[in-house]
């Protein structure tokens, strides 16, 4: 088989699907010596990425979401004389004629009006426009459609009822392999360079209004009133600086939050690790999570995680995390307060959590994604 697949996720920048696109291309690999993939990426990918002989990146020069891709790709995919086109978001050229798999991680742009926040008014309502026509011409013209979590697909279906007999469901994957790496001289220097105390909390994300980061800040910010000996305990954020950043400054600003607050640009993966395994917690109480990578990274270095009771999480933390409501600032104050003064907790939520990554594989995600693609043909 020829098989192309569009993994233009693939970027100098930090996100969760770059690292699944990473991830699901290496363990294709693994598996399948036979066939030929090509797979489209942006130009300023140079990131080391273990593939076979029968891989190879193709550059293209355009945004996923981008008029290209929409209306000029298919003649670019059409030279390869695929087999079949997988594309690993929801945005398809439209004039593309052939067999389709597409990959969906969560439906934002049509479930959150404030996703095309951050914008004139005129350009908002055309990115509105946009996102309802191009989603749901999409999700028509597959052949198939594999959504990355059960509430995912639940969100589709609820949309689009008559997807529902063509999604199918396959978790994403966590690697089990870097768990247990510690360096204490990269912790040591993130320390110096950020003048981060010995106690914090983390976050790991983007700045976008699903990620209910203004809210988390109020939280934080009452969290020492509640509890005078947490006052030392800092507030890491990992942050893509995108249009919103503004906002979440202005929460710091107004909340006199600058001295408990660090906010970092996206850091190498050792970096990001070490800051990980010396966290307090992961505090991840997002309102909208298509699958939750950072949940599944900060259990396997050990963390133990507060996130959200909605969407996806649940379905991928189980029993494993504190859950609670992202938008009641007193309970969110109260779940910090306790997973960083109750020990037992503290100790349940890690062991539960080395046992919640267990269930996730990025071989059993590559092995059921090439059962589709043979399904296909």
């Amino acid at each position: 088989m020829r098989i192309v697949i569009d993994a233009r996720y693939l970027t100098r920048e930090y996100s969760g699907i770059r690292i699944f696109t990473e991830r699901l291309l290496e363990h294709l690999a693994l598996q399948d010596k036979i066939n030929e993939y090509f797979c489209l990426v942006q130009p300023d990918y140079t990131r080391p990425i273990a593939l076979g002989d029968n891989f190879h990146l193709i550059k293209y020069n355009a945004r996923p979401l981008s008029l290209k891709t929409v209306f000029s790709l298919h003649r670019g995919v059409k030279l390869l004389k695929p087999d079949f086109f997988h594309v690993l978001f929801p945005l398809m050229p439209v004039f593309y004629k052939g067999k389709l798999l597409i990959h969906v991680h969560d439906l934002q742009p049509l479930m959150m009006k404030e996703w095309t926040g951050g914008r004139i008014l005129p350009l908002k309502k055309i990115y509105e426009i946009f996102y309802w026509w191009i989603y749901p011409h999409t999700f028509r013209k597959a052949s198939w459609i594999v959504a990355v979590s059960q509430a995912t697909k639940d969100a589709l279906s609820e949309i689009m009822p008559e997807l529902a007999e063509k999604t199918i469901v396959i978790h994403s994957g966590i690697d089990l392999d870097k768990g247990e790496l510690r360096n204490n001289n990269i912790m040591e220097t993130l320390r110096e360079r950020y003048h981060i105390p010995p106690r914090y909390i983390l976050y790991v994300g983007s700045t976008r209004p699903n990620k209910n980061i203004p809210v988390m800040l109020q939280a934080f910010s009452r969290l020492k009133d509640v509890d005078p000996s947490l006052s030392d305990v800092a507030f890491v954020l990992v942050l893509t600086r995108d249009r919103f950043i503004a906002d979440i400054m202005r929460v710091v600003k107004d909340r006199n939050l600058e001295s408990g607050i660090r906010i970092l640009e996206p850091v190498g993966q050792a970096e990001k690790h070490a800051l990980y395994q010396n966290a307090q917690l992961l505090f991840f109480a997002t309102r909208f999570e298509g699958f939750g990578f950072p949940l599944l990274e900060a259990q396997s270095y050990g963390a133990p995680v507060v996130a959200s009771n909605c969407h996806a999480l649940p379905e991928i933390a189980g029993d494993s995390a504190y859950l609670v409501d992202p938008g009641n600032v007193e309970s969110l104050t109260e779940a910090l307060r306790r997973v960083l003064t109750d020990q037992p907790l503290r100790e349940d939520l890690i062991n539960k959590g080395k046992q919640n990554i267990l269930n996730f594989s990025w071989e059993r995600t590559a092995s059921q994604v090439l059962e589709i693609y043979n399904h296909l043909m």
